[in-house]
């Protein structure tokens, strides 16, 4: 199998997304776009849930169809699973009190945890992605976008973490994106190979991305190029039903943990 990573959990469902034409834009998504570099704009007063990719060939926000077959879905599935395997090391922000917050879930119960207390990701975002081929014939994974529909100010709730650490350093084939920029782009890390890759129904991809911000509430989503024979175009990627994914700044907030042997939320101790 194939790997590639790209740095930020559970409850995948696979995605058998239209593509969209090379080169076109999406109204939906460009009407809220606030370019990085200017400034913010009230944030929202709550947040969508965490939960999972949308499915089905004709859900993408545009409806629209890419490459030289305007009418034939993308030949590839991506399953997404938007944060969780890296419990310990994520943290969230959520406009509730700590004695309201529950203790960290099992991985295979973070979305529903995600979604109960209204979480946002804060400071960073991993996303990973399980790209298909739908048939034997091999799909060319030719490029990774990033697009920003929305940056508004950081949003001002609690910080919770998930865990007491993680371990340090960076996978092999790793991809980050700094939100905080004029123009996000995924950047390999080094030492990795990064796309293209080839894909088949036998030969799966794994794409991972981290995502951070230190500035901004940020909602993103991710655009997947792919090429096959004549064809080619780019599938929308994000929480399902055109729900962006949405991370939030944790600098400045009070942040909290759940120690290992303890019974209530706790404040994080100071830095050493």
């Amino acid at each position: 199998m194939t790997v590639i990573a790209v740095l930020l959990a559970v409850g995948a469902v696979a995605i058998g997304l239209r593509s969209r034409p090379d080169g076109s834009t999406d109204p939906a998504r460009a009407a809220d776009v606030r370019p990085l570099a200017g400034p913010p704009s009230v944030a929202a007063s709550t947040a969508p849930p965490l939960s999972v990719a949308r499915a089905g060939a004709g859900a993408g926000p545009s409806g629209a169809t890419g490459g030289t077959a305007p009418s034939t879905s993308a030949p590839i599935t991506v399953a997404v699973h938007p944060s969780g395997w890296n419990t310990g090391c994520d943290q969230y922000v959520v406009d509730r009190p700590p004695s309201e917050v529950p203790r960290p879930p099992e991985v295979a119960d973070v979305p529903g945890w995600v979604s109960r207390v209204g979480a946002v990701p804060g400071h960073s975002q991993s996303v990973k992605l399980t790209i298909r081929g739908t048939s034997l014939d091999t799909v060319l994974l030719t490029g990774l976008n990033v697009r920003v529909t929305r940056v508004a100010a950081p949003l001002a709730w609690n910080a919770y973490s998930m865990g007491e650490g993680c371990p340090s350093g960076v996978g092999a084939d790793s991809y980050a994106v700094d939100l905080d920029a004029a123009r996000p782009v995924p950047v390999v890390a080094k030492g990795s190979g990064g796309l293209p890759a080839r894909v088949t129904e036998s030969d799966p991809v794994v794409i991972e991305v981290t995502a951070e911000t230190t500035v901004h509430d940020v909602s993103w989503y991710l655009e997947l190029e792919w090429a096959s024979a004549s064809r080619k175009g780019m599938v929308p990627v994000d929480l399902g039903q055109g729900t962006p994914f949405r991370t939030s700044p944790v600098k400045g907030r009070p942040l909290y943990v759940y120690p290992a042997d303890g019974h209530a939320r706790e404040p994080a101790p100071p830095p050493r």
